[in-house]
């Protein structure tokens, strides 16, 4: 297992499982979380509105933003100064996690495809 598949394991299939919990109420899913190529299949029925499967595809995305806007809300924005403060251990979680959250919720091509 490399280190870049080591550090960005959680967002991966988190990713995908959240496409799957917004597309479950409209379509049929196929999730597929085994090894680096997790994927999440959908079978939209004809009458799945439209913005049903704009929401599916975006759902990371909106969740990531929405967690980072509680956080920013709890913690206030880091600075400089606040991150001085941390140990090198704790400053290497901090980007670590920061990794993980702009893998979870930047839109691959395949969700931004609906919006073509």
């Amino acid at each position: 297992m490399s280190l870049r598949t080591w550090l960005l394991t959680p967002s991966v299939p988190l990713h995908e499982l959240t496409h799957a919990a917004f597309a479950l109420p409209w379509a049929d899913v196929e999730v597929a979380l085994a090894g680096e190529n997790a994927r999440v299949e959908f079978d939209w029925s004809e009458t799945t509105p439209t913005w049903a499967v704009r929401l599916a595809h975006l759902a990371p995305t909106l969740v990531g933003l929405g967690l980072l806007l509680v956080l920013v809300a709890l913690f206030g924005i880091p600075t400089a100064s606040t991150l001085a403060h941390l140990a090198i251990h704790e400053l290497g979680l901090v980007v670590i996690l920061a990794l993980n959250w702009a893998v979870f919720t930047y839109p691959s091509a395949a969700d931004r495809q609906p919006f073509d």
